[in-house]
């Protein structure tokens, strides 16, 4: 069944465990049955992160952790930390934790599981090794999820994990604002997880995991079993259908997440010449562009777009483009984009707009709208009869904006040509959308909306960078 989708990481789950003991070879096969090709197998104390070590030696795709959990601190924490940092040097381990505050017990005393979270986060910041956080509180008590706060943002440059999380938004909000990201486990499915539905409606998609926690907390339709890796699969789909995406949107996006934030090793490849999102094909033409925007990840070297990397030594072919394209009418549009200024291959973009419009598919340029000063020719009405529909991003209301966020081999001035070829593309008789990014400082996003309905008499949409499409 998962054959036709993008592989899974589960991000947490404890496969050391007695449950395991008897059928652990079958749970690997069916592991990787459901396409699960790597599992963080999750330490709870220094002993335990040994077990886990010794079990994924030799396993392909199985990753230990080192740590306590705070539930497991023992009095002579002085002694446990010691013994942690040396089976921490060891090496050979992904992650640190889990670690973190569990105030539902007594059994353990807070200042107790403090002292270990703060050197547990000391050592993630030293060894630059994610930290996998454990949180839980008592019922109506969010003590245990600001004191986690608290500590995480008193380490710069501390990265990690909020793990099977139970809190709220604007706790989520807090953790994401200090680099870690969130991990949803089997509750998003119970039919009493509604605050942890509430949750990951809130976080991005960019900034989610999925894992089991195996072997507890089995997702429906497997509730009440043990828990297991190939059950995330469900975990997956389930928050696929709450956020309205695609299940292979999420495998492969939360995917992407858990193998940069653990470094997981995946085949080095080029980035392919189109890529998927929903049902367009979005087409990879080229990594180059005259500007710099600094809402851009590929302006901070990154390359990557909804679980995709981009990144190509070489732009694509026209001939290797039409290659990875089985039926352009099997997909709502065909959209000229990739992870730089499309135009800059305006032949690229015509040759393949012309052959999918040949067979009957709808067409799509996502642009910064400098084809005009790239080409120094007028070049919208080149577009006639291949692109159905050009989108430009605006992303201000006037020059002086613009230019500090959106700055070109142009500048000081890319804005004003940039509203010409918006004008030059209308009166060709392309249908024009004038985006702009929400949440830039200066952007007033009415005067954007003013200046392209009312002034350049074209369609207007506000964006955000964290979800798909």
């Amino acid at each position: 069944m998962t054959h036709d989708l993008p592989p899974l990481v589960d991000s947490h789950c404890h496969l050391t465990w007695e449950s395991f003991e008897s059928d652990r070879d079958d749970v690997l096969a069916r592991m990787r049955e459901q396409g699960v090709d790597q599992a963080i197998v999750v330490a709870t104390s220094v002993d335990n992160a040994r077990e886990c070590a010794a079990l994924c030696e030799g396993r392909e795709g199985l990753y230990p952790t080192v740590g306590i959990h705070p539930n497991d601190v023992p009095a002579d924490d002085a002694a446990a930390l010691e013994a942690f940092d040396e089976a921490l040097h060891g090496g050979g381990f992904v992650a640190i934790g889990e670690t973190g505050l569990d105030y539902y017990r007594d059994n353990t005393d807070p200042a107790r599981q403090q002292r270990s979270f703060h050197h547990h986060c000391v050592r993630g910041v030293e060894n630059d090794l994610p930290i996998i956080v454990h949180i839980r509180d008592k019922e109506g008590s969010w003590q245990a999820f600001d004191d986690v706060a608290d500590i995480i943002e008193s380490y710069p440059g501390l990265r990690g994990v909020i793990h099977c999380y139970t809190g709220d938004p604007a706790h989520a909000d807090r953790y994401r604002a200090a680099g870690f990201l969130i991990s949803f486990s089997g509750i998003l499915t119970f039919p009493k997880g509604e605050n942890v539905r509430e949750s990951a409606l809130s976080v991005p998609i960019e900034e989610t995991l999925v894992e089991t926690d195996a072997p507890f907390l089995a997702p429906v339709p497997r509730r009440g079993k043990r828990n297991e890796p190939s059950f995330v699969a469900h975990t997956a789909k389930a928050l696929a259908e709450l956020k309205g995406l695609a299940e292979a949107d999420v495998r492969r996006i939360t995917t992407r997440n858990a193998r940069r934030l653990f470094r997981l090793p995946t085949e080095e490849t080029a980035g392919p010449p189109t890529y998927e999102i929903r049902n367009s094909l979005y087409v990879n033409v080229t990594n180059a562009c005259d500007a710099r925007c600094t809402f851009c990840p590929r302006t901070h070297d990154e390359f990557e777009v909804k679980g995709y990397d981009l990144r190509r030594a070489k732009d694509p072919r026209v001939e290797e483009i039409l290659a990875a394209i089985d039926d352009p009418t099997a997909y709502d549009e065909i959209v000229f984009c990739g992870f730089g200024e499309p135009t800059l291959r305006l032949d690229t973009v015509k040759q393949v707009a012309a052959w999918t419009k040949e067979r009957g598919a709808r067409t799509r340029l996502n642009t910064n709208g400098h084809a005009d000063l790239i080409h120094k020719r007028p070049t919208a009405g080149e577009l006639v009869g291949l692109i159905d529909v050009v989108s430009v991003s605006l992303n201000a209301q006037d020059v002086e904006t613009f230019e500090r966020h959106c700055p070109s081999a142009f500048s000081p001035d890319g804005f004003t040509p940039m509203l010409d070829w918006i004008r030059s593309a209308r009166d060709a008789g392309l249908e024009v959308i004038c985006t702009a990014v929400e949440g830039l400082e200066g952007v007033d996003m009415e005067a954007c909306r003013r200046l392209a309905e009312d002034e350049l008499k074209v369609t207007w949409r506000g964006r955000t960078l964290d979800e798909v499409g």
